[in-house]
């Protein structure tokens, strides 16, 4: 099932692993000073990593207990990412993943296209990738690269990871999970983010949005949240959850810590929000919705925009992630008709 990339892929791979490791939250400024029973390492390599169409390598396979604090990767085709790569990572001995997206999009560049972009726990800075997100596992890690595009990949990689062991983390249960979702288009007005059963808190997402109309505003849904059996709208408009308001119809971009507006352009919308100081918890479950709406109150159906999202939340233990659609019918121009 997997390959293995040798030597130097396994360094990679334990690299790649320990990116992720780590307590479910980081280490704040005012907190630099305090001295842990961790002891930190540093990987980082430049070797060709080969994918087959069909294929799948194995990038980490890691036992024991740790914490990553930060990972970055790119490839010598500066950002334009083969569409078929998929990250998947699993934790601890579960046989399903608890991570499973598109490359690219996991670090926001949605579809493989790159803009640069400065938040607290994602960063995208002239084709180098860098994810801050706290990982954390107990027994294991395995991190995985597969490819079901319709071209193999084989190309110079660049990565570096810092990561620190402790065997405090053999304790703690938060598992970071990441999942990726498409409605091409929209139907009944809604496009679901994240759906979830269990103990967490809900951290974050990438949000793209593809309008049919370009003389259309796009953003006036509501973010809807489903927490543990209560229905409550949790801003006024798409422009106010991603951090900014008033602004149809020339909205203007920018990055933050917690929230940006990466692209507006040709009717293609790019967003994230990070929720750090304001997770939003959840006892029993969480079901995240965005609406798609042209006008206050009136979902938009007949001319129904094409909207992609990469959600991040942490859980106690892991979780298998929605799957991904097939290649064709994740990779299809908008408003297509490929299943």
């Amino acid at each position: 099932m997997y390959s293995i990339l040798g030597m130097a892929g396994r360094a990679m791979a334990i690299g790649l692993l320990t990116f992720c490791g780590g307590a479910a939250r980081a280490q704040s400024p005012a907190d630099l000073f305090r001295i842990t029973d961790a002891s930190s390492r540093t990987l980082s390599g430049f070797h060709q990593v080969a994918v087959p169409t069909g294929g799948e390598v194995l990038l980490a396979d890691v036992k024991g207990s740790g914490k990553v604090t930060y990972f970055y990767m790119t490839d010598d085709t500066v950002g334009k990412w083969n569409p078929g790569l998929i990250l998947k990572v699993y934790w601890d001995d579960s046989k399903e993943p608890s991570i499973q997206v598109p490359l690219a999009d996991f670090f926001g560049a949605i579809g493989g296209k790159s803009v640069d972009y400065h938040s607290a726990p994602m960063q995208i800075n002239d084709h180098c990738f860098m994810c801050y997100l706290p990982m954390p596992f107990s027994k294991r890690a395995t991190f995985a690269l597969a490819n079901d595009g319709d071209a193999n990949y084989s190309q110079k990689v660049a990565y570096g990871v810092d990561f620190e062991e402790s065997g405090s983390y053999a304790t703690e249960t938060s598992r970071l999970h990441c999942e990726w979702r498409r409605s091409n288009p929209v139907a009944n007005g809604l496009h679901t983010i994240l759906q979830a059963g269990g103990h967490g808190q809900y951290v974050g997402c990438m949000l793209q949005t593809v309008s049919r109309d370009l003389n259309v505003w796009f953003g006036e849904g509501d973010t809807i949240f489903h927490l543990d059996g209560r229905d409550f709208a949790h801003s006024p408009g798409t422009e106010d959850e991603y951090g900014s308001c008033w602004a149809d119809p020339g909205w203007k971009t920018y990055s933050s810590p917690s929230c940006g507006h990466l692209l507006n352009k040709d009717g293609v919308n790019r967003m994230y929000r990070w929720y750090l100081a304001n997770p939003v918890r959840f006892k029993n479950s969480l079901k995240v919705e965005i609406q798609n709406q042209h006008d206050n109150g009136n979902p938009t159906t007949a001319d129904a925009d094409d909207y992609t999202s990469v959600a991040f939340w942490y859980q106690e233990g892991p979780h298998k992630v929605t799957a991904l659609p097939p290649f064709k019918q994740r990779t299809a121009a908008a408003f297509s008709s490929v299943k």
